[in-house]
């Protein structure tokens, strides 16, 4: 329309028929009139005004055209508004907890007395010798909320030795002596340490050969405890409260001793006291199973929208968009099942918009991040299918009703969920996630686009034509799924709406599309209330657009297109041209 109204004032103008070469004499009254009371021109058209020529979109723009049929759903030509979001992977660890509060024991018993009948050894057996360790901390990370096994690097001293008054030789622990610990411990014999012992269950240790000790010289080995089944624990011990750990064990010693009875006369005696000490020189849980809850700190995300052209960022608008959509593809590497919760708020010229909430915790689908794996989300409006899980939020569309200068992703969480989980502390874990706003331009029911293009400057001359009325008809031809009423005002040289002209249209361009193109009749009238129209410089097109029913969810195509045909214009009151200045 607005090309159709320049054409035809520059049909009015005339001003290329006068030649300014002349000296005409001021004497001469060069007033000309043309026609009648009624001057009709020729019948014409426009060239097709293209959506692709209204949007005029500039390759910064965050609008793009789809390039091939199927990207993103759409079909070439496509609009879409695609937008990446920035974001920095959370990186999250449950530090190893090392325990403070260590304690072994010291145990002596009496060993039944040795009397030398006449052999090279005398052996008796030893009973059982009960020593304890216990491991604990009161201050364990609350990250850890209840535990069912835990994986340890914890270094025991285990000595055997003995004390006498009266025998100063060589005792020997015989093959097969033992020591049991704890059936909810699993340990390990450094052989570094004790060559002459190995772990012959997960907690029994069991000496191979026989090992001589004297009472300065016991004999010492590195034990070590890797695992205790947290389930097999009474209820205060393990994670019994959170924050409180706590770790204890008999320690049951049993077997033959033997001492060297050379040199002993026959019938006499020795007696020996069995001394067992068990110390704890360090304590970690380095693995553990159970639910953790790990503290993740995500930061908000943020999509810059760039380049909108005035079409769409008018601020009366209300962008009822069919169906928005994020993609959220996050890659945890973590063995925790995750749940995300968040606000998308949309922001221009740094005032809030709106804001909506995604997840469980918004009243939404739950967005549950499986463990060690990348997972593709689409958060949309409608529920869409493909390979990845859809969430639907039904107010996704609010956040764009006014196309924002900023998308953000913030208040976040991102919490374990309180599912059993083997967890390795101390090392670190990360949620990565990538964003892509993708907002196909197709709209609802209740959209309401605004768009105002205002077209000046079409003759400066135009102040020497004296004629009071111009009627327009003609037919626009629209493939536009939009059904637009459009309003008209008089411009005069400095842009202000002419108060002395009255500009109307008769007619609303009905909604099409290019398979099936609409056919509306429009009447344009301009007519002055101050004799003439001599100070008309311009136009201001104000349109509303609305959805049409027929054509709701219709993606907005570049090649869709508005033609003004069969243009008549008729001059009421004729035309008088002042050429005296």
């Amino acid at each position: 329309m607005c090309t159709l109204t320049a054409t035809a004032v520059a049909l009015l103008a005339l001003s290329s028929c006068v030649d300014h070469d002349y000296d005409l004499s001021e004497d001469i009254d060069m007033t000309m009139q043309i026609g009648g009371e009624l001057l009709t021109l020729p019948t014409s058209s426009t060239d097709a005004i293209t959506l692709s020529q209204i949007l005029d979109l500039d390759s910064s723009s965050s609008i793009k055209t789809v390039e091939t049929d199927g990207e993103y759903g759409l079909a070439k030509g496509d609009y879409v508004l695609v937008q990446d979001g920035n974001s920095d992977p959370a990186d999250y660890r449950v530090p190893e907890v090392s325990l403070g509060h260590l304690n072994g024991s010291r145990s002596e018993t009496q060993l039944p007395e040795f009397v030398n009948t006449g052999a090279d050894r005398i052996t008796e057996h030893a009973t059982p010798t009960i020593n304890n360790v216990n491991l604990s901390d009161d201050d364990v990370t609350p990250e850890l909320v209840s535990l069912t096994n835990a994986k340890l690097d914890v270094t025991m001293t285990f000595s055997v030795g003995f004390l006498s008054d009266d025998f100063a030789g060589t005792a020997y622990i015989n093959e097969g002596f033992k020591a049991i610990f704890d059936p909810s411990w699993t340990i390990a014999v450094d052989p570094a340490s004790a060559s002459f012992l190995k772990a012959i269950s997960a907690n029994e240790v069991e000496f191979t050969r026989e090992c001589a000790i004297t009472a300065n010289a016991p004999l010492v080995a590195k034990i070590h405890l890797v695992n205790v089944d947290l389930t097999k624990v009474p209820a205060d011990q393990g994670l019994y409260e959170r924050g409180h750990f706590r770790l204890q064990s008999d320690i049951e010693s049993e077997g033959d001793i033997s001492i060297d009875a050379t040199g002993m006369a026959i019938g006499a005696t020795a007696n020996l006291n069995l001394e067992v000490i068990t110390d704890v020189q360090d304590a970690t849980l380095i693995e553990v199973t159970g639910v953790i809850d790990p503290d993740i700190n995500i930061d908000p995300t943020s999509f810059t929208i760039n380049d909108i052209p005035d079409f769409l960022s008018d601020d009366d608008n209300h962008l009822d968009i069919d169906n928005p959509m994020i993609y959220f593809t996050v890659n945890n590497n973590s063995p925790l099942s995750l749940d995300v919760n968040g606000k998308l708020t949309s922001y221009k010229n740094g005032n809030k918009l709106a804001a909506v909430g995604l997840g469980k915790a918004f009243g939404t689908s739950e967005i549950v991040v499986p463990p060690t794996s990348t997972t593709i989300f689409v958060i949309s409006r409608k529920a869409v299918s493909g390979n990845f899980k859809n969430i639907v939020v039904p107010d996704l569309g609010s956040v764009l009703e006014t196309i924002p200068d900023e998308i953000l992703f913030d208040n976040i969480t991102c919490e374990a969920l309180p599912e059993e989980a083997t967890f390795i502390l101390g090392n670190t874990y990360t949620f990565k996630a990538d964003y892509e706003a993708v907002i196909p331009l197709a709209f609802g029911a209740d959209m309401r686009l605004h768009y105002t293009h205002e077209d000046q400057g079409w003759d400066e001359d135009l102040d020497k034509y004296n004629f009071r009325r111009v009627d327009i008809t003609l037919t626009a031809i629209n493939t536009l799924p939009l059904a637009m009423t459009p309003e008209v005002q008089a411009l005069g040289r400095n842009g202000q709406t002419l108060s002395n002209v009255t500009a109307t249209i008769e007619g609303t361009v009905a909604a099409g599309s290019i398979a099936n193109p609409s056919s509306t009749d429009l009447k344009i009238t301009l007519e002055s209330t101050a004799g003439n129209l001599g100070e008309l410089d311009g136009i201001r097109l104000v349109f509303d657009g609305v959805s049409a029913p027929e054509y709701l969810g219709e993606n907005l195509n570049e090649s869709q297109s508005l033609v003004f045909d069969n243009i008549k214009i008729q001059i009421i009151g004729g035309i008088i041209v002042d050429l005296n200045d």
